[in-house]
Order: structure tokens, then C-alpha cells, then sequence
């Protein structure tokens, strides 16, 4: 494991081709360590300089909203940065506002990118803003601990880096936090019977028929978490503390059997020091403002694979300010599923909710979690004078409805007739770099963001990731939707001729046009930002389809210059994936909705142009830091300049844009390519096509 005390320097071997690796003579030192990742930080100057220098023009500083990004640019590339650091103090530190995004812990990855990378952990005008920052904010300090924490040791190439400097200054932050951010707790008297029903449930040892008392939100005493292994902690570290517990759980998983004995086992010994003052990093929902009341131990679920133990968590969380404040929680419990209007189709709204089967505890990869079971008796085939209720098929394929599971687990619950009560669904993973999952979900949100600001209907489906740790971190679970792979498994079992076209059909009837319209609006979404960030891999397991009828995609670990299969990149030269069975979908070449998918990947294109350097920046930035350590960046500046000419083709005016984006779906329809990738995943990994 190297130890780096001076500078942050990161080293790969050089690569030669297949035959110096097969017979390497090992005798002229020829392949030791190259210097390709960037390595001092005069070099990520000179880069970062090089690479963004050209927005500096474009840089419009207005006090009363001062842009973040603007304010970044001047910090990577300006020697004098005085007037960066004067602008940093009148950013908007967080935004509960989730259409846009203009403060800065949105951007808290590009600045600790800075940070570490760039000033290796000594300007001291940077510290100083952080550490002023977090004492003001109490989320931002959490986002800012996880953010270095996440990159205080990279693995490269096999090899464990550890950045001493972001580890000391992690150590500090931690000291002034904990004295900025304590709180002294006043315990108040209350019924033994309620003390032990809180302090039971969750666990093996809670009684049902205690629920006959009623616990009322003053009865939750809320103080900090105290981790399994320890017998004090902090505010600051309440929860962080939890987290941690929670993840230790994952990494003890891979070697426990039976493992779903083990993790609720484990779970129900941290429901015993719940409630707590613990929350869910997620800005999605205003959900840090919920604290977390108990851990439903029984909804939990293992996706066992060779390597790790990633696991489902449902969680009840309430909101202690709504109960308070006697405060109705306004937020639809129920909304349509079918909420788009044809003239601005920009409605969408992300009420989703798992499909978890109650019949088995364990499966293959995390992407089961959107699978369904099917039946064991699926020999009941079609014949030829039954008519197959299609309501019951999409019930088997989207699981229990998210508003059923809510009210079921609502009504076993003691803290039932909580105003601000709700469910909440993710998945913890260990073992895996989150952090460029993270780097993903953040230029999704940031395209999402410019098809809002233009006006678009075009919708992408985000959802919350927080990297915990150098290889650990939690994401929000996707919820009313199942696989391409696992809908297509279902028809399979019931009647190999049934399409998605005539599932569509079959299952939506009355709410079939809005169900199409979903699907064309979603998949011309996703296909502008498949080819804007070659986001690879994109077989029917990371594809899903919503209840509502819209497509979203998941699992962005291929993604701007990197793509599975090594030397055979079956999806080499696809601008992204579009299939004639999605066209069905849509009616036809020849339909009107297959039109509307045109036109508006082609407005979508444009938007994208207009506000390019919105995307740009954010790669540019990551990659003068992080270099090739992430492996999204594996191609170096190549990948920077092939993803800036994707977005300015040779194109002159919009008539040969129209013109050139008409030709990228023409060359993907059914494009070779992706269908033999799809064959493929079906042949080796069973992915149905």
C-alpha cells in the first residue's frame, strides 16, 4: 500500500501491447511506471488551464446571483485568485430546489477535486472557506466529510494510494466540527412500556400486541447514534457513525452464510439505537430532513455476487419539525402515474417504487433488484381459447405497488399515525467506486437541468448516490419499475410471440397513448446523453421500464471513453442504442409519436449545444484532478476533445444539424452492433432480447 506525504502523485505501468506482456524479458526496466495521470500539481494547473481557459470570456460575475461555476473557473485557471475567493463567500451553499441547481454543494465534487488534486490540500484560503462553510451548514459539512473521505485513498491498477494530507485534514475538520455542532440532550420521563416498545422494534424481541400504547412524536427522544463498537460519539458524527455501521454490515456479508440470517441479525442490533439522530444523505425529496425512526428488517434483500454482498434497505423515516409544528405533510401520497400532457409533456414526476419479490431473500447482482420471481408454474401456457389478464401479468412484473407496500408496512408499524411518516427504498454497496456513479448521476442531472431551462418536454429519470467511502456508498432505489430483461423473461415464460410492443398494448389499454408518449419522451432523453457520453453496456439488465411507461437506464460504470468486452467493444461506433421493438412501441417508422422522437431529439440536440460548456466543465475539471484514476477518463485528453466534437459536429446552421442528428438514429436503428452486444449478454450472462 503506498503512503503519499509529499506530493499527490498516482503512476501506471506502461502499456506495450498483448505480446510484451506474454514475454516480457524484464531486462531494460522498460516497463516501469509512466507518468500518465497528471501527476504534480503544476502539471493539473497547465492542464486545467489549457482546457478551460477559453470560458473565462464568457464569465458574467452578477453579485446578486453569482453563478458557481463561473466561480470555479477562475479558481482552476487564474494565478491570481483573489477575486475567486472573494466570490466563493456569496455562493448559495445548498438549495432545497431540485430543478436548479446553482449552489455549491451540488459542485462540492469539483471543488474538493481542486482542493486535493490542484493544491494538494495547501491553500489555505480554500481551507479556510470550507471550514467556515461547514461550521455554518451542517449537511454541507456531511457532503464535504463523505467527498474526501471517498477520495483520501484511490485504488489504481491494483494498488491502494492513500492521501495522508486529505487524511490530517479530515482529522481537523472532524475536531472543529464537534465542537461546532454539539448539542446537549434533555432526557424526559416517560412510560416504561413505550421506552421499551421504541427501543424493541425492529428486533426479534418486539411484541405486536404491545402496539395496544400509542407513541406519539414527543415520545421519540432523539439523541446521537452510538456505533455497535464503540460507547460514546458526537453530533457531528451521529451520522456518520450509522452509515459506517451500515457498511461494515456489507463488507462482513461476503464471508457470513447464511447471509440474510447474518444481515438481519445485524440490522436488528441497529434498530436497537433507533431513533436517532441519523438521516439519508439524498437532496431528492427534501429526504435529509427526515430522521430515521427504524430499519424494516424483514423487507431487506442480499444481490450476492462472487465478489461483494450489496443489499436492499427499506427504511421509516418522519420529519420531527412537520410533527412539531402540527404540520400537514403536503406532498401527494398518490400521484398518476400517467402525468404527461402532449404540449409540454413536462410533468414528469419521479413517484416510482420497487419491485422486491417476498418469496426470495437472495439473487444475482445488484440489477435483480428490479427482477421479478417468476412463478414455478410457468407451464400454464397460453391456449389457445384463454385470454391472459395482462393487470395480473404487469402486477408479477412490477411488484407491489410502492403506495401498497407503504400502507402495508404503515399499518405493523407503531409510529403509523405519524403525520410526516414515509418509506424509504435503497441499496447499500460496498467494494465498487461510487465516485464515478456519482460523477454520472451528476451530468445526468445537469442535462435534465438544460432540458428544463429550454423548455423540454424530454425527461430523465435521476436518482440520489452518495459515495460513503473510497469504495462504499448508498443510492436510491427506483421504484414501480422492472428490467427490459426481467419484463421480457415474464412474456417469455407466458407466450414467446408476445412483443413489447403488444405488452404496451395489452397492459396500458385506456392509458396507452400517455403510456407511449412516456416511453418517447424518456427514450429520446436517454438517447441524447448515451451518445453525448458514450454510455456503454447498455444491454436489457440496465435498462428499465417504469410502471408509467417511460424507459431509464442504470449501472453507468462504461460511460465518455471506456466500454466493456476489452478488445471486441461489440458497441464500438453505436451512437446509442434504439431497437425497431422500441419503435413498435412507439407505432411504426411511419407514426406520429415516432415523428415526435425526431423532433425532439433533434430540439434536445440543440439545447444540449447551446449549454454544452454546463457538461464540459464538469469533465474538464474532473479529469485535470483525478486523470485516468477514474476509469471513465482511461483515454486521456482523446476522450475530452472526441466528447467536445460530439457535441459541434461540422454543422453550419440547424438545418444541417436536423439534418445530422435524422442520420444518428438512422445509423442506430437496430444498429448491428447492439443487437449482437445483446446476444451476447444473452449467450454468456442469460440477458433476454
Amino acid at each position: 500500500m503506498a503512503e503519499i506525504e509529499e506530493e499527490i502523485t498516482i503512476k501506471r505501468k506502461k502499456q506495450y501491447g498483448i505480446c510484451s506482456k506474454l514475454w516480457c524479458l524484464r531486462c531494460m526496466n522498460c516497463c516501469k511506471a509512466d507518468d500518465v495521470s497528471i501527476l504534480t500539481s503544476r502539471n493539473r494547473k497547465e492542464l486545467s488551464v489549457k482546457l478551460m481557459t477559453k470560458y473565462q470570456n464568457a464569465i458574467q460575475l452578477n453579485p446578486e446571483e453569482i453563478q458557481v461555476l463561473d466561480v470555479l473557473i477562475l479558481l482552476y485557471t487564474l494565478d491570481e485568485k483573489s477575486w475567486a475567493y472573494q466570490y466563493l463567500y456569496q455562493c448559495k451553499l445548498i438549495s432545497n430546489d431540485e430543478s436548479s441547481r446553482n449552489d455549491l454543494e451540488f459542485y462540492i465534487p469539483q471543488l474538493m477535486n481542486y482542493l486535493v488534486f490542484h493544491e494538494e490540500m495547501l491553500n489555505e484560503n480554500i481551507s479556510q472557506f470550507i471550514l467556515t462553510s461547514c461550521i455554518h451548514n451542517f449537511y454541507f459539512a456531511q457532503v464535504v466529510y463523505w467527498t474526501l473521505y471517498s477520495i483520501s485513498s484511490i485504488v489504481f491498477n491494483n494498488q491502494v494510494t492513500e492521501f495522508q494530507k486529505v487524511k490530517q485534514y479530515l482529522q481537523n475538520l472532524i475536531k472543529r466540527m464537534v465542537l461546532n455542532h454539539e448539542t446537549n440532550y434533555e432526557i424526559k420521563e416517560q412510560d416504561d412500556k413505550i421506552t421499551e416498545m421504541i427501543s424493541t422494534y425492529g428486533t426479534p424481541q418486539f411484541d405486536q400486541q404491545s402496539m395496544k400504547c400509542l407513541i406519539l412524536p414527543e415520545h421519540i427522544q432523539l439523541s446521537k447514534y452510538i456505533p455497535l463498537e464503540q460507547q460514546e460519539s458526537y453530533d457531528f458524527m451521529s451520522c456518520i457513525n450509522f452509515w459506517n455501521d451500515i457498511i461494515s454490515i456489507s463488507d462482513k456479508l461476503k464471508f457470513a452464510d447464511p447471509k440474510i440470517i447474518s444481515l438481519r441479525a445485524d440490522l436488528s442490533l441497529i434498530n436497537t439505537k433507533l431513533p436517532a439522530n441519523v438521516y439519508i444523505p439524498f437532496v431528492k425529496d427534501q429526504l435529509r430532513q427526515y430522521t430515521i425512526l427504524n430499519i424494516v428488517v424483514q423487507e431487506t434483500k442480499i444481490f450476492s455476487t462472487k465478489e461483494r454482498a450489496p443489499f436492499y434497505l427499506c427504511i421509516e423515516v418522519y420529519n420531527v419539525e412537520k410533527e412539531e409544528n402540527k404540520h400537514e405533510d403536503k406532498r401527494e401520497r398518490k400521484n398518476s402515474e400517467f402525468n404527461v400532457d402532449l404540449n409540454m409533456l413536462s410533468d414528469f414526476k419521479n413517484q416510482s417504487n420497487l419491485t422486491i419479490s417476498q418469496e426470495s431473500n437472495q439473487s444475482q447482482g445488484v440489477s435483480e433488484c428490479y427482477e421479478i420471481e417468476l412463478s414455478k408454474k410457468e407451464d400454464q401456457k397460453k391456449s389457445n381459447d384463454q385470454t391472459l389478464d395482462f393487470e395480473k401479468i404487469g402486477q408479477e412484473i412490477f411488484g407491489e405497488d410502492s403506495n401498497q407496500i407503504s400502507e402495508r408496512i404503515r399499518q405493523q408499524s407503531p409510529y403509523c399515525h405519524f403525520r410526516s411518516w414515509r418509506l424509504v427504498h435503497l441499496i447499500v454497496k460496498t467494494g465498487d467506486n461510487l465516485k464515478q456513479e456519482q460523477f454520472a448521476l451528476q451530468l445526468i442531472n445537469q442535462f435534465q437541468m438544460i432540458f428544463q431551462k429550454e423548455n423540454l418536454p424530454l425527461k430523465l429519470t435521476t436518482y440520489d448516490i452518495q459515495s460513503l467511502g473510497p469504495s462504499s456508498g448508498i443510492m436510491e432505489m427506483i421504484k414501480d419499475a422492472a428490467t427490459i430483461d426481467s419484463l421480457k423473461k415474464k412474456l417469455n415464460s407466458i407466450d414467446k410471440d408476445i412483443t413489447l410492443s403488444q405488452f404496451f398494448k395489452k397492459y396500458y389499454t385506456t392509458n396507452l397513448q400517455k403510456a407511449q408518449r412516456n416511453f418517447c419522451c424518456s427514450l429520446a432523453a436517454y438517447s441524447l446523453i448515451c451518445y453525448f457520453l458514450q454510455i456503454k453496456d447498455r444491454h436489457n439488465g440496465n435498462i428499465l421500464l417504469h410502471k408509467s411507461g417511460k424507459i431509464l437506464h442504470i449501472d453507468f460504470g462504461f460511460f465518455i471513453s471506456i466500454s466493456p468486452g476489452k478488445g471486441l467493444e461489440f458497441e464500438k461506433n453505436v451512437p446509442f442504442k434504439l431497437l425497431s421493438e422500441y419503435i413498435d412501441v412507439l407505432g411504426g417508422t411511419k407514426s406520429e409519436l415516432f415523428n415526435l422522437f425526431r423532433k425532439l431529439f433533434f430540439k434536445g440536440f440543440v439545447a444540449c449545444q447551446k449549454h454544452q460548456d454546463q457538461i464540459l466543465l464538469l469533465v474538464k475539471m474532473m479529469y485535470s484532478g483525478h486523470g485516468y484514476t477514474l476509469p471513465c477518463f482511461s483515454k486521456g485528453e482523446i476522450a475530452i476533445h472526441d466528447l467536445e466534437s460530439r457535441f459541434n459536429p461540422p454543422c453550419s446552421n440547424d438545418g444541417e444539424i436536423s439534418v445530422f442528428t435524422q442520420n444518428l438514429i438512422n445509423q442506430s436503428l437496430d444498429n448491428w452492433r447492439a443487437k449482437w452486444y445483446d446476444k451476447f449478454q444473452y449467450y454468456f450472462q442469460g440477458i433476454f432480447y
